[in-house]
């Protein structure tokens, strides 16, 4: 790994917050934004959950919270969204964008949608959901690839998927290719991904060479820290030292389009 030349912009564009249940009652949009400033962050995201149409409505919280909101950093207004099911779509639609005013959206798969335990099947399933995630014209970002959730595998007595090593190669390369087609950004998952606390160093290793190579066919990379809890804010640290790690140019790290939902010199003007 080359040592960086360029300086990454402190951006962190996954956040949840207590209203959609997955994050604990310490992530208040005023405590995020200002644990974010104290961070040194130049803008953010605030991205919860979307895995049911009946849930949308929840998000209108966050939204209220962002319009009282005071704070001198670019805050985005965002969700993320998860499959219905296996080969099934997201629960979002370029009406519903409109309607609740949301100005981006991740998504990606969050299951193995498996009935008996084969990698091969498991990786086989992945590797097409994140394509078909990178050519949903309504998703900016592909978070978390080959993510698992752990409950998921120790309630069936599933071996623990521990090594991102196992992907083949050819999907790595055809997933970068089509995210730099798509132009959809690949996330750099600080907590889900990067935490050697939780994965262990040499499962991260493993992981920055599977977004280097992503990073070789072309493609644009979002960071996030996917936090749940206020503490875990200072974790999108482990995605800003990939990218450098990376040499990656500003122009390959995301942003959303458009002003700001709020804070920054734009924000404070089109909410005035």
């Amino acid at each position: 790994m080359k040592e960086s030349m360029t300086a990454i912009p402190r951006l962190d564009f996954h956040i949840h917050t207590k209203y959609l249940g997955c994050a604990n009652e310490t992530m208040e949009v005023p405590a995020i934004a200002q644990e974010c400033e104290r961070l040194g962050l130049e803008a953010l995201g605030i991205t919860d959950h979307v895995n049911s149409l009946d849930r949308l409505p929840l998000h209108l919280n966050i939204k209220r919270d962002l319009e009282v909101l005071e704070t001198q950093i670019p805050v985005y207004f965002g969700v993320e969204l998860n499959f219905t099911g296996l080969d099934e779509g997201f629960p979002f639609s370029a009406e519903l964008k409109e309607e609740y005013g949301i100005q981006f959206a991740i998504g990606g798969i969050h299951n193995a949608y498996l009935e008996s335990y084969d990698l091969e099947t498991l990786l086989e399933i992945q590797h097409r959901h994140h394509l078909k995630t990178c050519r949903d014209p309504l998703v900016d970002v592909l978070v978390h690839p080959y993510w698992f959730w752990k409950g998921e595998f120790d309630s069936h007595n599933w071996p623990w998927f521990d090594s991102v090593a196992v992907v083949p190669e050819s999907h790595v390369r055809e997933l970068g290719q089509v995210a730099r087609e798509t132009g959809t950004a690949i996330e750099m998952n600080a907590t889900a991904s990067l935490a050697k606390e939780a994965f262990g160093e040499d499962y991260v290793k493993e992981y920055v060479e599977f977004l280097s190579i992503i990073a070789e066919e072309g493609a644009s990379f979002s960071l996030g820290s996917d936090s749940h809890d206020i503490g875990s804010l200072r974790e999108i640290r482990n995605a800003w030292q990939v990218a450098e790690q990376l040499n990656l140019t500003e122009d390959r790290i995301w942003r959303p389009q458009g002003a700001p939902f709020v804070g920054g010199e734009i924000g404070r003007e089109t909410r005035q």
